[in-house]
């Protein structure tokens, strides 16, 4: 009887020449081939960023992250930023994903990315590995013609109208608005190019860049196309507009941005997905169920370092709390830990001390965060205390001053 050795298995990264081997599994298994909107992973992606997987060989599970810097409750934190995932289908239910997920982890420690981030397929892959879905988001589509507020505060600025242009503003003011913020990427030309500003799409024209003033001073920006011809259309409005992005930095900057996107007469449409799931809109206008609204998930988080992770982001009140970790994926966190913090910023340490309560990797991830609060968490029962009574204090000590939200696609 014939005995089949098993493949040789090997995880590493990819050689230049393995590149395009890289991109024609990425394309398979997402099916990304002929989509102009999909980014090709070899355009910008280096061999040093992925991890792949090989049997005998041949390259069978694509793997990589661009090291991104993100927000982090108004501090910067260094993040993978998970991409191209996928095995060939013969290759699958083999184990060669987890391969890659946890050596990649123990390569982000060292890296020191704390955090991974991830835009997931299916939800479903990834939480078995600690991440969480922590910014859900909005898509609006609304008829222009109701797009009208009320108990709104009145522009006294002006917007104006340019284009792409003019990056160093666009530049300034994302930077300002991502500030204080939960999940926001540092943003380079690549990112702007490939994402908010790409003009993939060229029946749409030209990207549109509205900004508000007041006195001189920029205040926010709307980020649009336009396209005529949409199916479902009347015959004196068949336009739709698609707003990429508004970022305002105060209400009535988001009013007159909003209304001037709604001043699109011979549109019948507004576009606009991925809003922040705390996006104010639904709350400011007169028949908000004429957004038809609707809510998905976004981006995944997972901690891979906590002590570096917690350490980093910014805390509003001073507190303490003690917990257990619970990390079946890097060993690394488990145990227990105390997180100590001023009102501004917080420290994590090891500790002998009894937990106060007990948590996995996928509730810490939503728990510092802000996605969810340790209430929210104790009611679901991912997390569990003696002490029921503090839950507030922790609700506290681990709020953001916004909800995450990550409107970059990587």
């Amino acid at each position: 009887m014939t005995t089949v050795a098993p493949p040789a298995i090997e995880v590493r990264p990819v050689n230049p020449e393995e590149m395009e081997a890289f991109g024609y599994v990425t394309h398979t298994t997402l099916a990304s081939h002929g989509n102009e909107g999909f980014n090709d992973p070899m355009v910008d992606m280096r061999p040093e960023w992925t991890l792949c997987v090989f049997e005998d060989g041949a390259l069978v599970t694509s793997f990589a992250a661009w090291p991104f810097s993100m927000r982090w409750n108004g501090e910067r934190v260094h993040v993978a930023g998970v991409t191209s995932v996928g095995t060939l289908p013969h290759k699958r239910r083999r184990g060669h994903l987890s391969r890659a997920m946890m050596t990649a982890f123990g390569n982000y420690r060292d890296a020191a990315q704390p955090i991974a981030i991830l835009h997931a397929s299916q939800a479903a892959i990834y939480q078995r590995y600690g991440y969480a879905i922590i910014a859900p988001v909005q898509d609006y589509t609304v008829d222009p013609r109701d797009v009208s507020f009320v108990g709104d505060p009145r522009p006294r600025g002006t917007v104006r109208l340019s284009d792409a242009s003019e990056r160093d503003l666009l530049k300034s003011l994302y930077r300002t608005y991502a500030g204080p913020r939960t999940g926001l990427l540092h943003r380079g030309d690549a990112l702007w190019d490939g994402g908010m500003l790409d003009a993939h799409d060229k029946q749409a024209g030209p990207v549109y860049a509205a900004f508000y003033e007041e006195d001189g001073e920029p205040l926010g920006y709307a980020l649009y196309l336009t396209r005529a011809g949409e199916e479902g259309g009347v015959v004196d409005r068949n336009h739709v507009v698609t707003l990429r992005e508004l970022h305002a930095l105060t209400a009535p900057a988001y009013v007159a941005l909003w209304e001037h996107v709604a001043a699109h007469d011979l549109a019948h449409t507004i576009i606009r997905k991925n809003a922040p799931i705390d996006d104010p809109l639904f709350h400011m206008l007169q028949e908000p169920r004429r957004l038809h609204a609707t809510v998905h998930d976004n981006i995944l988080l997972r901690i891979v370092d906590v002590a570096p992770a917690l350490s980093t982001r910014r805390y509003a009140e001073a507190g303490a709390a003690t917990f257990e970790l619970v990390d079946d994926r890097c060993e690394w966190n488990r145990g227990t830990w105390r997180l100590e913090a001023d009102g501004e910023h917080g420290e994590l340490t090891r500790s002998s001390a009894a937990p106060e309560f007990t948590l996995d990797a996928r509730a810490l991830s939503a728990l510092a965060s802000g996605a969810r609060s340790a209430t929210d968490l104790y009611r679901q029962g991912g997390l569990e205390t003696s002490r029921p009574e503090s839950l507030r204090a922790w609700d506290r000590l681990f709020e953001t001053a916004y909800r995450p939200h990550c409107p970059d696609k990587f």
